[in-house]
C-alpha cells in the first residue's frame, strides 16, 4: 500500500513527514491512499486542499464511530472549522500513534475534552463527556453525573479551583495508564 500514491508526495515531503510527525512513512503513505480518493483531482492540484469532515469519516472508520468525533475534527482543524487538510489529518493520526509521548498525547486530549474551549475542564465539560460516553438515552441520571464531575474534580484538581486547567489534567492523566492506549489509533 502507498506505492501507487507515493508519487503525489516527493521523497522530501515524505521525509518531511516523517520528521515531523510521530508517523512512519509507511504511515504517512497509507492515510495518503485513504484521504486522496476523498477529491482526487483537487488534492492532486492542491495538497493543502480541506476536504469536508464527513468525507474524511468515510475513509477513517475510526473517526466515523468516535463519540468525541466533532471535538477531534474542531481541534485538528487548522482551519478551526468541518474541513481538514492532509497535514490536520497527519497531525491528528501523529497524536493517536503509540510513538505519540504521553505528555504530547495528554495536551491534545485536554483540547478535546475542554468541551466549552474555555481552556478549562469543568463540571459541566464532565457532563458532557459523560453524554458522549454513555449516551443520553437512557445515559446516566443528572445526579450520577454529577457525582462523577464533583469525584473526578476532587480527585484531579491541584488547585481546588472547580475545574481542571491543562497542567492538571496532564500530571493527573499521567497516572492512568489505560489513558495512553484508549486516546490511540492507527491509520
Amino acid at each position: 500500500m502507498g506505492a501507487k500514491e507515493s508519487s503525489l508526495l516527493s521523497a522530501e515531503q515524505l521525509e518531511d513527514y516523517a520528521e515531523l510527525t510521530y508517523l512512519t512513512k509507511w504511515e504517512i503513505l497509507l492515510i495518503m491512499d485513504k484521504f486522496l480518493p476523498l477529491e482526487p483531482d483537487e488534492i492532486r492540484k492542491d495538497l493543502h486542499r480541506r476536504i469536508p469532515n464527513r468525507k474524511i469519516m468515510e475513509a477513517f472508520p475510526q473517526l466515523k464511530f468516535n463519540p468525541f468525533r466533532d471535538r477531534i475534527f474542531e481541534v485538528f482543524s487548522s482551519g478551526g472549522d468541518t474541513r481538514c487538510s492532509f497535514e490536520d489529518v497527519l497531525d491528528l493520526f501523529s497524536v493517536m500513534s503509540d510513538r505519540c509521548p504521553h505528555r504530547v498525547k495528554a495536551a491534545w486530549a485536554f483540547r478535546v475534552f475542554d468541551v466549552d474551549n474555555d481552556r478549562q475542564i469543568s463540571a459541566d465539560d464532565i457532563v458532557a463527556l459523560c453524554d458522549r460516553l454513555v449516551g443520553t438515552d437512557p445515559g446516566l441520571h443528572r445526579d450520577e453525573k454529577a457525582c462523577i464531575a464533583e469525584v473526578i474534580l476532587e480527585e484531579m484538581d491541584l488547585q481546588k479551583n472547580g475545574s481542571l486547567g491543562e497542567f492538571d489534567f496532564i500530571h493527573a492523566i499521567a497516572k492512568v495508564p489505560e489513558f495512553y492506549h484508549s486516546f490511540s489509533f492507527r491509520p
